[in-house]
């Protein structure tokens, strides 16, 4: 084990004994874990069976747009999703993301700069997804005399907005053209590779990427509106915060804290913050954080498709 990789294991190891003290210091484990009385079974099934949907489609979505992946190596596909997910989860400010590429080349021999390009086009249709849907809690929310047909509207506009690379790519591509190989027009190059060469696999990308953020996030709002016993649209908003922490690059390790942050952030516009909030985001982490671990564990561990043939 290098010195670098030492000093991130202990890091880790150091973050979660603080997390683990300062809840224990300040709440108590015993009261902290108490909401879960108000939890059935059907409802952690229902959050099991939705992430695993959603991991599902996602792996669905690298599988379908990248032609260079061998078919019959779906399985993969979503151990990759896994891994990388868990990586994501464990290591801080982003740096999981760099296992990303480094599987795609490992495992179906395309290049670290296309997986990059891959993996930040992905990001940003992530990141569409939830400003558009927390834009539109907000506004029903904040600015009731708006009809909601006009809401529906803008959410329909947000869904196309990704339309708008494919142009946008064309003309960073012919920008691009006559200048010089410096390094921010290799790093603009990556970026743009990953785009989709056609309007139809954007709109195939787009319609992926909701349907699984539609299934998780509604699974996780159950969950933390039973948890913190706030309304649903709260419980939208907190499982749209504690998402937007993990898509943004200001991630601790485990997302011990910045989770949190970003659930109680978003839920406390329409609830009222307090300890109660905060132990709901806890325990949402805790759920989240469990799933996420045994998957990734999971995916680590079995076979690649590509050695069963």
């Amino acid at each position: 084990m290098t010195v670098k990789r030492a000093l991130g294991a202990l890091l880790q190891i150091v973050v979660l004994g603080a997390f683990v003290w300062a809840i224990e210091h300040y709440w108590g484990w015993d009261r902290l874990l108490s909401p879960w009385s108000r939890v059935s079974l059907y409802l952690v099934g229902g959050v099991v069976l939705a992430q695993a949907a959603s991991y599902s489609i996602r792996a669905f979505r690298i599988y379908q747009a990248e032609k260079e992946i061998p078919r019959g190596r779906y399985p993969d596909c979503l151990r990759l999703i896994l891994i990388n997910n868990m990586t994501n989860i464990l290591l801080p400010a982003r740096a999981g993301e760099a296992s990303f590429p480094i599987l795609f080349k490992r495992w179906f021999d395309i290049d670290l700069a296309k997986g990059s390009g891959t993996l930040v086009w992905l990001r940003l249709l992530d990141l569409s997804v939830l400003a558009v849907l927390a834009a539109a809690v907000l506004g029903h929310t904040f600015l009731p005399s708006i009809p909601v047909a006009l809401i529906v509207v803008a959410v329909i506009a947000g869904f196309f907005l990704p339309l708008l690379a494919r142009p946008g790519q064309a003309v960073a591509d012919r920008l691009l053209a006559n200048r010089t190989d410096s390094k921010v027009t290799r790093v603009a190059r990556v970026f743009l590779s990953g785009i989709p060469s056609t309007a139809r696999q954007v709109l195939i990308d787009l319609g992926l990427t909701w349907a699984a953020w539609l299934i998780k996030l509604a699974a996780l709002a159950a969950a933390f509106f039973t948890l913190a016993d706030i309304s649903f649209p709260a419980g939208v908003l907190g499982a749209i915060g504690g998402d937007l922490s993990t898509v943004l690059p200001i991630h601790a390790p485990g997302g011990f804290g910045t989770y949190e942050a970003g659930v109680v952030a978003l839920a406390s516009v329409l609830s009222k913050p307090g300890p109660e909030l905060l132990a709901a985001a806890v325990n949402l982490h805790l759920l989240v954080l469990s799933i996420a671990l045994v998957a990734g564990a999971l995916a680590w561990v079995a076979p690649s498709a590509r050695s069963k043939r």
